[in-house]
């Protein structure tokens, strides 16, 4: 019912954009490759949505060695992009990016292992091999679960990421950061019993992806950030509540990846529990969160001390 409020909502508000006025070409461009992780996106284009609300969009696919988003969306090249908690880095360096929703209110990042190895507490890593990204703004989560029940990076065997399952799943290392909505699924196809630790049970309570664009293109075109957020929005929630639709959309048109319908439900499904969170409505974003997410960081000892946020976050 919530959903088909907002979509009603959002649809009176698009409706109030004269079509008759020249669309306007904007770019998205996203952090990872195609999957359900970007589904609203592909629901406000395929649906219409973006065209009612007078945007010509293209949606600008990830790829290896390309430019990163940040660096694309500030120079120019993409007019917004998709991104996670760790923006809040690029803030702090200067450079001019707004973040404008959290499509997921909490990370999907989750550190698994084999239940037949021995570890059901974190404190069982201790001395264990752990693959997670070499980045510590993209391990964050981890270290600080780690940090959390008093261990130390070098407490752990930290073994860069493969990115291939098939290492936890054959023992070639214990544990295995991964996206709640993608591994698990695998695994449980493979039989393969695992424990999962989630940020969030111990405290680090990161946001998932986000959708941000540049200071210059939210004071040079206010409306049409509004549109897009809103358009961009009014696509996720018709995403979840049509979660078949929008898997064969998917299945269609943007599976580079080759998932299957099960494996594309499966995500969609778990996207959908980070996304309506604590009864806040679909892409809330605030700063009271952000501050605790640069207190994280700080403490981590990632990022220094964080004393501006009015100029990262726009708030509803």
């Amino acid at each position: 019912m919530l959903v088909r409020t907002l979509i009603a909502f959002l649809m009176l508000y698009m409706l109030s954009w004269q079509q008759a006025q020249a669309m306007e070409k904007v770019s998205l461009k996203l952090q990872w490759l195609d999957q359900f992780q970007f589904a609203g996106y592909y629901v406000a284009k395929e649906k219409g949505f973006y065209e009612k609300a007078g945007l010509d969009v293209e949606i600008i696919p990830f790829t290896f060695g390309s430019p990163n988003v940040v660096n694309d969306v500030v120079e120019g090249r993409a007019t917004y992009g998709t991104g996670r908690s760790s923006l809040l880095a690029a803030h702090v360096k200067g450079l001019p990016v707004v973040a404008l929703s959290a499509i997921f209110q909490e990370t999907p990042s989750v550190l698994l292992t084999r239940d037949d190895t021995g570890i059901e507490h974190l404190s069982d890593l201790i001395g264990r091999r752990i693959m997670i990204t070499p980045d510590e703004l993209g391990a964050a989560s981890t270290i600080g679960m780690l940090a959390s029940e008093g261990l130390r990076v070098f407490d752990v065997v930290r073994m860069d990421h493969s990115y291939n399952l098939d290492d936890l799943i054959n023992k070639k290392t214990d544990a295995m950061a991964c996206y709640v909505s993608n591994e698990p699924f695998v695994l449980k196809e493979k039989g393969v019993g695992f424990n999962s630790f989630s940020p969030k049970d111990f405290g680090q309570n990161y946001y998932g992806d986000l959708l941000f664009t540049s200071q210059k293109e939210l004071k040079t075109h206010p409306g049409r950030v509004k549109r897009f957020k809103a358009a961009s929005l009014m696509g996720w929630a018709y995403a979840f509540d049509h979660i078949d639709e929008t898997v064969n959309l998917i299945k269609r048109s943007y599976n580079g990846q080759k998932k299957s319908v099960k494996s594309l439900t499966f995500e969609g499904q778990e996207l959908k529990k980070l996304a309506y969170q604590d009864g806040l409505p679909l892409g809330h974003i605030s700063k009271a969160k952000f501050t605790e997410i640069a207190k994280l960081y700080y403490n981590l000892g990632i990022l220094p001390e964080v004393k501006e946020l009015d100029s990262f976050v726009l708030e509803d």
